[in-house]
């Protein structure tokens, strides 16, 4: 089939790393892919098939980001009928908005908590994305939530993917880092709850044996920069920035922590479940618990609960029976989340 992806850019984040996993699998599977792009600037993602560049970025001002919807709606639509696309997938709202004012035949996806989003983001949903051939949540409890705040008739729930082979792959790449560690990763902005790792880290005895290092960059690195000095950890917790390859770091961790104050459903999480690490989560609304069997393949956490965090990351230190149990079941328990087991589900939408 002749298939298109219609994402704001490939520079990294996990709706990104969804659409490179996709497109990969079904170009494999002999299918014709298009990734229609907002801005095709710093690409940092592998990706199947070709690239079309709509050259319309995001703007900072909101009559910007307006003129921009209706750009954007006017390209697409030229686009949509130039190359009569057999399935059309939109992910995230900036990309699913103008696709579908462009057209109803678009299949949108939804990656972000809707109580979360914006004024404008909630006016439009209800209005738009109604009359699409179909609504997918990343995960059910999403699902059901755009059902209960918008009476939504045409939804579905497909979870990310996660290419196993490739994550195994790299993982074996080698590292600087010498000391055990405690990982996390992420943008550092304040929905990631780096500050409430930092405070929990802090608090515990795990700190004497294990580093913390937190790999992403942001806007608040100069904050959490501070907080870390404040709390005297600068020998302890490391800002690494952006690697290459984290698969590396998640392989050689102690454990994984995601602090998440909300997530749709979390790539980083089952990625480094896909690398055999034991992982801590935050129980936020969606996405974490669709992920993690607590004390299977990992252990959840009162949402945003520092003492809670506190308490598991010191439980995983110190007991190492129940650390290796975790261990071997995390491959595991991701092996249902293949590019090409996801993409068929993807597929069967639009067959």
């Amino acid at each position: 089939m002749k298939i298109a992806f219609v994402i704001a850019n490939l520079n990294g984040g996990g709706s990104e790393r969804a659409v490179s996993n996709l497109s990969l699998a079904m170009e494999k599977e002999g299918h014709s892919v298009s990734i229609i792009v907002l801005d095709a600037d710093n690409i940092v993602y592998p990706f199947g098939g070709e690239i079309i560049d709509l050259n319309i970025p995001h703007s900072s001002s909101l009559v910007g980001q307006i003129i921009n919807i209706f750009k954007r709606k006017f390209a697409l639509k030229s686009l949509f009928n130039t190359h009569q696309f057999d399935g059309i997938f939109t992910f995230m709202e900036s990309a699913g908005f103008p696709s579908a004012m462009a057209s109803k035949d678009v299949v949108v996806s939804v990656h972000e908590n809707p109580d979360k989003m914006s004024k404008v983001y909630k006016l439009l949903y209800p209005y738009l994305y109604p009359k699409t051939k179909k609504v997918i949540a990343c995960s059910k409890a999403m699902e059901d939530r755009l059902i209960d705040l918008y009476g939504f008739k045409n939804t579905g729930t497909i979870y990310n993917s996660v290419d196993i082979d490739l994550v195994q792959q790299k993982s074996k790449e080698p590292i600087e880092v010498t000391r055990p560690y405690i990982l996390t990763v992420g943008r550092l902005v304040h929905v990631k709850g780096f500050d409430l790792l930092i405070e929990a880290y802090a608090n515990s005895k795990a700190k004497n044996k294990l580093d913390l290092i937190i790999l992403g960059e942001g806007e608040l690195r100069a904050e959490l920069q501070a907080l870390i000095d404040k709390k005297g950890l600068s020998d302890k917790v490391i800002l690494k920035g952006s690697v290459d390859n984290p698969f590396a770091y998640y392989a050689n961790a102690d454990f994984y922590v995601l602090s998440s104050r909300n997530e749709g459903f979390p790539n980083i999480l089952i990625e480094a479940l896909a690398c055999s690490c034991p992982c801590i989560a935050f129980d936020c609304k969606t996405g974490p618990n669709e992920i993690i069997n607590h004390g299977e393949n990992g252990l959840l956490v009162e949402a945003e609960s520092v003492s809670g965090l506190t308490n598991a990351i010191d439980n995983l230190e110190e007991d190492e029976e129940l650390k290796k149990y975790l261990i071997n079941n995390a491959k595991q328990s991701v092996l249902h989340l293949t590019p090409q087991s996801i993409a068929k589900e993807w597929l069967k939408l639009v067959s």
